[in-house]
């Protein structure tokens, strides 16, 4: 669906690469409006983004052909896209300033905000961003990752603007949303946990992260704010969406303990390993003839603590990997971890599950009542469980506020 766009292009040398956006955007069927600030001047070729768009770029507050131009701007686009976002742009973002037109038009409206950061890698790892990141996705503002790659430095780092096809795909995501989630604030674990052995062996399981995933995408579609846990994959993470890694499943207790106060719905989708070693060795154990005995001991139980932590209003959401769907004891499992819903595949089944891309679930709920999605892929699985939990889950009556930490 055509939708009319703004594109601010800040002052990054990465500005070069916003003609390529345009053209796909422009082939997506979409009306493309250049806002560009003073610094991006620089670096951006006006003349040749104005052919492209068929539309001036603008760059001034206060362009004497409209004096409220950004009043105009804003009320008139389906969507704001930062490509490229610099550093300083996303400080000015964060703390809410207004000293040129793209900044102002930012406040202004009321629709969609994107940003594609493109930086240095310290710039982009400095505590100052990372803050001003964390702050601007509890705002609703989508950041689509960058990349790892060369910079302009001349070295390889994390900090290059994401894909024009990224972008373009992440733009199309958040744009066709449908807000029945807004305000709602999601918290999803995903992956597996590896538990050291030493510095080189781990104790892990199959899980790939793309059920997790699946859902933390299919949430954020609907307009919630998402926050994912995720264990080691190689999964890119969802337009939208803050990520945080965890490599052990102590990592993932802490973190998720600390995260699940400030959601309003948490899917406990992690592969979480049962067991880790009683204590890893330091140095790498090299083979030596003989038999090597492993003690272990068990990992906290996350989703019963979590329960615990569970307040009124609050939906928890966990998941069950079984050789066996018996219901009887799939309804004991969720009323004694304290769940709200209870989502169990079968591990015995070939092709579904742990690494594959579809999988099939049952529904247990604690009034006894279950449901059998049937095989899906998961990206279809996950907006049917969100459906199910929709029919169960009364949604709060006032969007989240709070600070992600």
């Amino acid at each position: 669906m055509s939708k009319r766009i703004l594109l601010g292009v800040t002052g990054s040398i990465a500005a070069y690469k916003s003609l390529e956006l345009i053209r796909l955007l422009r082939q997506d069927g979409h009306d493309i409006q250049v806002v560009a600030t003073k610094n991006a001047l620089r670096f951006l070729p006006t003349l040749t983004a104005e052919v492209f768009t068929g539309h001036p770029v603008y760059s001034d507050l206060f362009d004497p052909s409209c004096s409220v131009r950004h009043i105009d701007l804003a009320q008139e686009c389906d969507g704001i896209l930062v490509a490229p976002a610099s550093a300083n742009f996303l400080a000015k973002m964060s703390l809410g300033l207004a000293d040129d037109l793209l900044s102002t038009l930012c406040l202004a409206s009321t629709c969609p905000v994107l940003v594609a950061p493109a930086m240095e890698e310290h710039m982009y790892l400095h505590p100052a961003i990372q803050e001003h990141r964390k702050i601007l996705a509890v705002r609703g503002v989508y950041e689509i990752l960058p990349e790892n790659g060369p910079l302009a430095s001349g070295k390889e780092g994390l900090g290059r603007l994401a894909s024009a096809e990224a972008i373009r795909n992440a733009l199309a995501t958040c744009l066709s949303r449908t807000g029945r989630w807004a305000g709602i604030r999601v918290l999803v674990s995903a992956g597996p946990t590896f538990e050291p052995i030493d510095p080189v062996r781990f104790i892990g399981n199959r899980s790939s992260g793309k059920m997790g995933y699946a859902l933390a995408e299919a949430c954020a579609q609907r307009g919630a704010h998402v926050t994912l846990v995720s264990g080691p994959t190689s999964l890119h993470p969802p337009p939208g969406v803050e990520l945080k890694h965890i490599v052990t499943a102590e990592d993932l207790a802490i973190s998720m303990n600390r995260a699940f106060p400030e959601h309003d719905i948490c899917f406990m989708a992690a592969a979480v390993s049962d067991y880790r070693l009683d204590r890893p060795h330091s140095k790498k154990r090299k083979k030596d003839g003989n038999s090597w005995t492993l003690t272990l001991e068990e990992n906290a139980d996350i989703l019963a603590s979590l329960s615990g932590l569970k307040t009124p209003g609050q939906f928890l959401v966990g998941f069950a990997a079984e050789s066996d769907l018996d219901h009887k004891k799939l309804l004991d499992k969720l009323r004694k971890k304290g769940a709200d819903m209870l989502l169990a595949n079968d591990i015995s089944q070939p092709g579904i599950g742990f690494s594959s891309d579809e999988n099939e679930i049952t529904v247990i709920r604690p009034d006894g009542s279950c449901l059998l999605t049937g095989k899906h892929p998961k990206k279809v699985l996950a907006d049917k469980i969100l459906d199910e939990v929709e029919k169960v889950w009364r949604f709060p009556s006032r969007p989240f506020s709070g600070t992600v930490r």
